[in-house]
């Protein structure tokens, strides 16, 4: 029987063989208790040496970490220089426009009135009132118009009419001639039978009356 504590093998040709404390025959010797601590103190070896290359690399690189000030925007709290950059520089003032008042053409020999259509509508129960306005303007030169009634027969305000902005100064003129003021001429597309349409209302001042 084997000796209690410690291990007993079999003998085979191992043990002819001079005594090595790494062999018993075909069985290795058996471990220390210190050799199982052996992988503990490698790792606790490899850590601190990590630890203290860490430490070495950051108190070297101390010197590439600091800022250089003069490399940095300064922005200064005043903000006076960039109001008096933005004040200083010119103010450019927009003219508007000028609208040149159109000049009513009252002499209708000045201008060429080859084409020029007109029609004049009587907008009241006055017979007759539509032909007389007519005579009126053929008598300075106007071409002859077409004078008919209009559709209703209280219009109370009358309206010289026109649709092209070349037009504008015509229907003015002709306006003046019948003695209506400016404020009723319009330009609209409302009357396209001819370029210049008149229509006569209660505040026309009839020639029969006068």
């Amino acid at each position: 029987m084997a000796t209690t504590g410690k291990p007993s093998f079999l003998p085979d040709r191992y043990d002819d063989v001079p005594r090595d404390r790494s062999y018993q025959g075909t069985r290795r010797s058996q471990q220390s208790a210190l050799s199982l601590f052996a992988p503990i103190g490698i790792a606790l070896g490899a850590t601190v040496i990590l630890v203290l290359a860490g430490l070495w690399f950051v108190d070297r690189s101390d010197d590439y970490l600091v800022l250089d000030d003069t490399a940095l925007p300064v922005i200064s709290g005043d903000a006076s220089e960039d109001t008096a950059s933005e004040t200083d520089a010119p103010v450019v003032i927009e003219e508007e426009p000028v609208v040149e008042d159109v000049v009513p053409v009252v002499d209708p020999t000045q201008i060429d009135t080859e084409g020029l259509t007109l029609t004049i509508l009587n907008g009241t129960t006055t017979q007759g009132m539509a032909a007389r306005a007519n005579e009126r303007l053929v008598v300075l030169g106007w071409p002859e118009a077409t004078a008919t009634n209009a559709d209703a027969t209280d219009v109370q305000q009358s309206v010289v009419a026109y649709s092209e902005p070349a037009d504008e100064a015509i229907a003015l003129g002709i306006a003046q001639t019948l003695g209506l003021d400016a404020d009723a001429v319009v330009q609209t597309t409302a009357y396209p039978g001819a370029r210049i349409t008149v229509v006569l209302g209660s505040n026309y001042v009839d020639t029969a009356s006068t």
